[in-house]
């Protein structure tokens, strides 16, 4: 996947015992330790936020992909405070026909 708003992932490695990903660094933390920090996000920037959420949803719905865990510990930050959609570990890919909507 490719998109602005979903963390990229580089490289897989599998051992005998782990399967390894090295993914894009987010190095702005999670958005649950953003909004605790400062106990308050302003409108602005709650828009700014959601904004690139659901950009980034759409476009993994618009590749079959359900996330299944959207949560503020799974909406993770890049340096410059853009949202990076990660942890796909209980997502799903669904039939072409399940992500329609009329």
């Amino acid at each position: 996947m490719h998109h602005s708003s979903v963390v990229k992932l580089f490289e897989t490695f599998e051992t005998e015992k782990h399967h390894l990903f090295v993914i894009e660094l987010c190095a702005g933390g999670d958005l649950l330790s953003y909004v605790r920090k400062r106990r308050k996000v302003n409108e602005t920037l709650a828009r700014f936020l959601f904004r690139q959420i659901l950009q980034g949803i759409g476009y993994i719905h618009s590749k079959n992909i359900m996330h299944r865990d959207i949560k503020l510990d799974n909406i993770l930050l890049d340096y410059t405070g853009h949202v990076k959609i990660g942890d796909f570990g209980v997502g799903k890919i669904a039939p072409q026909d399940a992500m329609q909507t009329d």
